[in-house]
Order: structure tokens, then sequence, then C-alpha cells
């Protein structure tokens, strides 16, 4: 229906087990509305629908009829071009799915399937009901998640719970919330057959733990004492990092709301942990989003998104008298003072004790990578965590990428995730910049990447699957314990999923130009996988019982 979904993954599942591949890393699968970034859901742990198979088969209650009726083939075919359209795929599979809950509560349910749908509702108490109360209200107001924007009375879970007791439709809204938790039964329901589908094929699943939540999610909406709205996170502006240009200035502004650790630490750190116990529902493995901001966290006190727009044409002077003195910061602090560096090493330690605790068995790698403080990668040695590594970040003195046998073993080296550019992006940057200054620093980094892959020969005017095959090989020859090839760097495509800082709903959209089978019958594709496999087994990257720990 114009995205990947759950059957999609089975797909990639298959496609990982036949080719070699151990692991298949996912990025985040929570539900998202309005802005389609995977790093900004409306709820830490609500699924998104739009990622849902919908056949009879595979949602209780959905008949052929709703499909060829809400669904017909020609409006499906349209959602397959171009981009993914994120906003009618998600308004699609929501109306069926509200049409199979209607179907499912009418028909009164076989005894097995009331009984774990009733399960699921007693199994998820602790966020489930906050949840469809929200999803209720974002409906009543047409799809607005801003909270602050509903009248008085709907503002926190716990008003609008003294609101519902006092309306004379409650019957009716309480079966609406009745059809939510029916979704996010069938979303469970789906992805845990993801992870058995897996399980029998040998593939250890990936999934992630984004660092925050939207200002407009469920979770703020519902705790807000977890949350200080005030501040917003992101990061400062990193010179190995591109991003578009309304990041330059400042860095990139996510819009989310900043953390009140110590509220987390009163409730034992209760609503983060629940969260690591959620991923392992789904997945072999936890990726840590943005670990550096357990550390300590960069905050600004103007929103993300538009308003950050219009603060990257100001200096530091203009942007204080527009926030009434306050700019950026760290929070503990800054790492270049002693103290508060002390006080980012507690704290980080404390909040990753706590992720690693809850984890147990579940494989965990954290993203953070190139030069850090001191004290981060002693904590990484102390806690035993495996972290991300980029071979082109990892310099010596001379500015060559370190040797192959040096790279930390407890780690998932790649060249490049969802925010980076592809290697056949990047190769085509770095040409470009070398041939107009060839004492340039592109000119420097495309002699270390060239070095590093073995290459010989002059440097092509493009990525080859020559070329890929030598930048692959020496992937996989370095000692960190995972490798991981993003689809792109597979079979070598210029296919980017995001720049960091961009934001609407055209981000997040771009897709393959073909299915996972289509690519392996592709005669330059189809060959480049077969490469991959074979570097696999050449190299003796073989499965491991647990790859990362």
């Amino acid at each position: 229906m114009g995205v990947g979904d759950t059957a999609a993954v089975l797909e990639a599942i298959d496609f990982c087990s036949d080719h070699g591949f151990s692991v298949l890393q996912l990025l985040p699968i929570q539900e998202t509305l309005g802005d389609p970034s995977p790093y900004s859901p409306v709820s830490s742990r609500a699924l998104s629908p739009s990622l849902l198979t919908l056949t009879p088969e595979k949602v209780p209650g959905l008949t052929q009829e709703d499909l060829e009726n809400l669904a017909p083939e020609s409006w499906i075919l349209e959602l397959r071009k171009g981009n993914v359209d994120h906003a009618n795929i998600n308004t699609l599979k929501n109306k069926l799915l509200t049409r199979a809950a209607k179907h499912f509560f009418d028909s009164t349910p076989e005894r097995e399937s009331g009984e774990k749908f009733a399960n699921f509702q007693e199994a998820q108490e602790e966020w489930l009901p906050a949840y469809t109360l929200y999803r209720t209200l974002v409906e009543m107001y047409d799809g607005n998640t801003k909270w602050t924007s509903w009248r008085l009375e709907q503002q926190s879970y716990s008003a609008a719970k003294e609101w519902l007791e006092q309306q004379s439709d409650r019957e009716t809204l309480e079966q609406r919330r009745k059809e939510f938790a029916f979704i996010q039964w069938v979303a469970w329901q789906q992805w845990r057959e993801v992870r058995e589908y897996a399980d029998q094929r040998q593939v250890r699943m990936i999934g992630e733990l984004t660092f925050g939540v939207s200002a407009n999610s469920c979770d703020v909406w519902a705790n807000p004492p977890l949350f200080d709205t005030s501040w917003h996170l992101g990061t400062r502006p990193l010179s190995h990092f591109d991003t578009n240009k309304d990041s330059e200035v400042w860095g990139q502004n996510w819009g989310l709301p900043a953390y009140r650790w110590e509220n987390h630490r009163a409730s034992q750190f209760k609503w983060l942990r629940g969260r690591i116990a959620w991923q392992k529902e789904f997945f072999h493995g936890c990726r840590l989003d943005h670990l550096r901001g357990y550390f300590r966290a960069y905050m600004f006190p103007w929103p993300g998104g538009e308003r950050h727009v219009e603060f990257s044409s100001m200096n530091e002077q203009e942007a204080a008298a527009a926030t009434g003195g306050l700019l950026p910061r760290f929070v503990p602090g800054p790492d270049e003072d002693p103290i508060t560096a002390e006080m980012n090493r507690l704290q980080g330690n404390e909040i990753i004790g706590q992720l690693i605790e809850e984890a147990g068995d579940m494989d965990m790698v954290a993203e953070i990578m190139g030069d850090m403080p001191e004290y981060m990668s002693r904590t990484l040695d102390e806690l035993q965590l495996a972290n991300l590594r980029f071979p082109q970040l990892e310099r010596g003195s001379d500015h060559r990428i370190n040797a192959p046998d040096t790279f930390r073993e407890l780690g998932l080296i790649t060249y490049a995730n969802h925010d980076n550019a592809p290697l056949a992006m990047l190769y085509l940057h770095l040409l470009s910049s070398a041939e107009k200054d060839p004492e340039s620093a592109s000119a420097r980094d495309l002699k270390a990447l060239m070095e590093f892959a073995n290459w010989k020969e002059a440097s092509p005017p493009e990525i080859t699957t020559e070329l890929l095959e030598k930048l692959q090989e020496a992937l996989f020859k370095t000692s960190s314990r995972l490798a991981v090839l993003m689809c792109s760097d597979l079979i070598g495509l210029p296919l980017r999923f995001n720049l960091p800082g961009s934001y609407g709903e055209k981000t997040w959209s771009d897709r393959l130009p073909m299915t996972l089978t289509e690519l392996q019958q592709h005669t330059v594709y189809g060959a480049r996988i077969e490469t991959a496999a074979r570097l696999i087994k050449q190299t003796e990257r073989v499965p491991h019982q647990s790859p990362i720990q």
C-alpha cells in the first residue's frame, strides 16, 4: 500500500538468511503523526499502523470487501509511485484498521481471540489507556496533536479522564478508545510474528530506542513531570556531519522536549526502563540513539522547525535578545569544564546503566562515534557497551584511516546510516571537491578512503562495481565484531534517507527503486548482492549466537 510493511520485513529476513547476513537492522517502528520522522514519535510505545500488513489473514475482522471498497487497486498503484506519501497512507490504513475493529467487535469474536485481546490490554495497562484517550482526542481535533491548543480540561491525561466521565457520548468515545487498542493489538501480534520468523531463519533483528519523543506526544501529555518543554533537544554544529543550511550556525534543533532526569530518578526510571522492555518484545538487539545525550544534552531555548530557521540568520547577540538572554547550552554542562564533565559522566553512567540492566540478554549498540571525551569511551569499556563506528572518522595523526585490525572489537562498523550520505554520494562529493582543489580536506579524505579500500588505480568518475567491492571488503576485514551495510551501500545507490535538520512532510520519504526480489534479479544490483554474500564468507564474517555482545 505504498510503504514497506511487516510482510516486507519478512521478505527482508529471507533475503538476509539466503545471503549470509546474520543481522537485519530497522529504524524505529513507533507511530508518527504529521512529522514523518521516526525519531519524533507521538508515543514511545504505540506501533505505527502505517507499517502493518493489511490482509484478512493478518488482521482479524478485515474483509476483502473492505479492501476493495476503501483501497481500490487504482489508488494503491498511485501510492506506489514516487516518494512515500506518509499522510495518505496513514489515513488509509487507519480507516481499514478501524473498519476491521468494528467488524471484530460487532461479530462477537471467537473466545480465543477475545481472550488474547483482553490479555493484551491487561498486559499494556501501563501505557495503553493514556494512549487510546490521547488518540481519541487527536481525532476529535481533526488530527491536531498539539495538545497545548486543546481545551484546558483536555491538556493532561489526568484532567481528560475527569472530562470523559462527564460526557453524554462517553460510551461512543470509550468504543473509539477500544478500537485504537485493537489496532495496537494487531500491530503487537504482527511484530511478534516477525521476530518469531527471524528466529526460524536465524536472523537477529536490531531495533532502535529513539533518544526523545515529540513535544506533542502522548508521553509528554500523560507524564508532564518527566519532561521540560521549555527547552528543546538537538546538537551543536558538527564538523564531520553534513546538515541542511539552517543547521550550520546553531546546529540541529530536533524540537524534542528535554528530560527532567531528577523526576525519572524518583520513579526508578520506570518510564525509560519500560521502553527497553517493549523493544525486547520484538527485537534481539537495540540501537541506543544519541548516547551522548544521556551524559549531557544540548538544548535550545527556542523550538525546532520553522522557528529554528528564523534563528539561523541571527548572531549570538541577536538570539539572546530574542530569548530574554537565553542561548543554547549543555546540561549538566560542557565537557571542557572538569567539574561539569564529571557531572556528565556520573549522569550518563547512571542512566545508561539502567538501560543495560533492563536489557538483560538483549544486544545493545550505542549511537556514538568519532572523537569523544575520555570519560565517554571509558564508560563504554566499563559497561561493556558496543558502539557505532565509521571508519572514515577513525583517523591517525597522518590523516590516514586506522588499520583494519585496530578498530574497537566491541563495535558495529558501517560507512553510513540514515543520516549520512551513502558511499555512492559521498564518493562523488569527495571526488568533485578534490578535482577543484587537490590540497583540500576533501582531497585528503578521498585519498584516505581509497587507501583504506586498497584501491591502487586512478579514481573512477563514480562508484563502480569493482570499487564498491573493495570498500565492502575493507569494512568486513576490520576487527569490529559486527559489520553492517546500509541498503544503499549494499548495491551502490546514491539513495539518502534523511538530511539532518530537514523537516516537513517530504522528508523521510525516499524508497528503494524496486523490491529486494527484483534487485536480486537485476543485472547490476544482483551481481553486487552476490558479491557481498561472497565477501561475507571470504572474510569469515560468519553469524555468531550473539553478534554484538
